[in-house]
């Protein structure tokens, strides 16, 4: 296979994953068109996407801000209401509306390895 044909194959697969999650994940953009936001924020494993997806971070952005800053796709889906805005979603979500800082996400995630 060409390094064309699987660079087509991997954006297929991205393109299903980020379909999967609607408008969230599209917010309007063709899906193609996300496809290549994701793989050139350097995620080039579609079930790593989904994991990010499943966590509610909607944007490669922030999952590339999210994984410099040291998080996994498992650590940004705890939910929480800490934060500003009164509502409970993902540390994802949460980080990516600006309702609450990487430090309070720190202190989420140490207290929640600390007490389980």
């Amino acid at each position: 296979m060409s390094a064309e044909d699987e660079q087509g194959a991997l954006l297929r697969r991205v393109g299903a994953v980020l379909a999967q999650y609607g408008e969230a994940a599209l917010a309007g953009v063709p899906v193609e068109s996300v496809a290549y936001e994701w793989l050139a924020a350097g995620f080039d494993d579609a079930e790593e996407i989904d994991d990010w997806l499943r966590a509610r971070c909607f944007r490669a952005r922030h999952a590339r801000e999210l994984e410099r800053a040291g998080f996994t796709p498992a650590q940004a889906a705890l939910r929480t209401t800490a934060g500003r805005g009164d509502y409970e979603d993902t540390i994802a979500y949460k980080l990516a509306q600006d309702d609450l800082t990487a430090a309070e996400a720190r202190r989420i995630i140490t207290n929640e390895f600390w007490n389980t």
